[in-house]
């Protein structure tokens, strides 16, 4: 047809032809207002659905399109736009994600949550911090492990392997599991070896040896086989055995510390932001949710820097914080220090905390000086020296009194100091 040799003939004169078209694209964009635009992943669902149809009217675009270089001059129908078969597709999109996902921005563990709280060997916690222990399944006791917490640990797992398919389409899930399952038979082959070399434990018995030679007597005992026969004989032979029970709770720690992995900063970003709303009024929370809705692209780099007239911190998202929250943090006073080089500290926590950092505690050291709570609020050099050379003297005057600080009385009522007692009475005068 001899559009690809025309389209890689443009290529090849470099960029002007290429923006020569984009050019054209936004002024016909621009006469056009009210065209509706779709974005390409709508295209993607309709061909997944009917592929034929997507086919054919492609085909019927690119012939219309072949004898035609001016991009304005073409006509689509609204036939032509449609994407979705029924409005329930476009209801199933919207409600893909819930109101705390953003839209694949962030995690939702509201659910996990109630889970974790209900478990044994667990306290309540907020919510906040559960974002931050919600891996660290070593605290949690190993009594505490049963058949509620595979519960839980499962709907951790169908969670993420849920969000990776909602959020992250690109990614291979199937291999992530594949290689997850290969490390952990890995790991559970070693973890075995060194429970042998370490640990004699006889599991129907449910009994610990220190000796070995102990552990084959026992092994080899009438009382031992007649404990196997009975528990063979029995219906608990039947049920999971305690190794099998630990082997898979160890399996799907172990695959929900993967997806955790694989998810990178979605948690901490998530904690981070749950923060933040909670610092927010509800006015500002409605006001925030109006401007997710209402989100305008534009072209000027220069617009997406936020207006900050008076040059507020900026927050997570880029934009000034709340100026009720600077001034609440005290923000607007600003100290200096003048060990740490003249630094300068926005609010009287961030300058407090300074003081047990390692930079000044470093400039404490190269003045001579230790950085103990007696100097801590001291920022000037001039007044942190004279401090140490009084505490020093202070500490020198101390060391020379100890002898004439405790006094000692003789038969007569006569008062001397220590040394002193001492001395007359081995020299027997008293």
């Amino acid at each position: 047809s001899g559009l690809r040799a025309k389209e890689m003939h443009m290529m090849g004169t470099g960029f002007d032809s290429f923006y020569a078209q984009l050019d054209k694209v936004r002024a016909h964009h621009r006469r056009n207002p009210e065209l509706s635009v779709q974005p390409p992943e709508l295209d993607y669902i309709k061909y997944t659905r009917n592929p034929e149809e997507a086919d054919e009217k492609r085909r019927v675009l690119e012939a219309r399109l072949r004898d035609t270089t001016n991009v304005e001059n073409v006509e689509i129908d609204d036939t032509e736009l449609e994407t979705f078969v029924s409005e329930g597709d476009m209801d199933k999109l919207e409600t893909m994600f819930s109101g705390d996902e953003r839209f694949g921005r962030y995690v939702d563990l509201n659910e996990q949550h109630k889970l974790y709280i209900n478990l044994k060997g667990t306290s309540t916690i907020s919510y906040v911090e559960y974002l931050n222990v919600c891996t660290r399944f070593g605290d949690i006791p190993a009594a505490a492990k049963d058949n509620l917490y595979v519960e839980y640990l499962r709907s951790l797992a169908t969670y993420f392997e849920s969000y990776f398919a909602r959020s992250m389409p690109l990614f291979d899930l199937p291999k992530a599991q594949r290689e997850a399952d290969e490390a952990f038979e890995k790991e559970w082959a070693e973890r075995k070896e060194n429970e042998m070399d370490v640990e004699l434990f006889c599991e129907p018995c449910q009994r610990t040896f220190e000796k070995e030679t102990t552990y084959k007597a026992h092994m080899s005992s009438r009382k031992h086989q007649k404990t196997v026969d009975r528990l063979a004989k029995s219906t608990c032979a039947k049920s999971e055995s305690r190794v099998d029970h630990a082997k898979r709770i160890a399996r799907l720690e172990h695959k929900v510390q993967c997806y955790v992995r694989a998810l990178g900063s979605k948690l901490s970003d998530t904690r981070a932001n749950v923060q933040r709303r909670q610092a927010l009024t509800e006015d500002e929370r409605m006001h925030e949710l109006h401007d997710v809705d209402e989100i305008e692209y534009s072209d000027d780099a220069d617009t997406a820097h936020a207006y900050n007239p008076l040059n507020l911190p900026l927050g997570w998202d880029g934009k000034p914080i709340p100026f009720w929250l600077y001034k609440l943090h005290g923000l607007s006073v600003t100290f200096s220090c003048e060990i740490c080089g003249n630094s300068v500290y926005r609010g009287r926590s961030a300058y407090e905390r300074h003081f047990q950092e390692p930079r000044h505690a470093s400039n404490m050291r190269r003045l001579g000086i230790p950085n103990t709570r007696q100097f801590h609020g001291v920022a000037s050099i001039s007044e942190a020296l004279e401090l140490w050379a009084r505490v020093d003297a202070e500490k020198k005057a101390e060391d020379v009194d100890n002898d004439t600080f405790e006094e000692y009385e003789d038969a007569e009522g006569n008062v001397f100091s220590k040394k002193t007692y001492f001395d007359l009475k081995r020299q027997g005068l008293i």
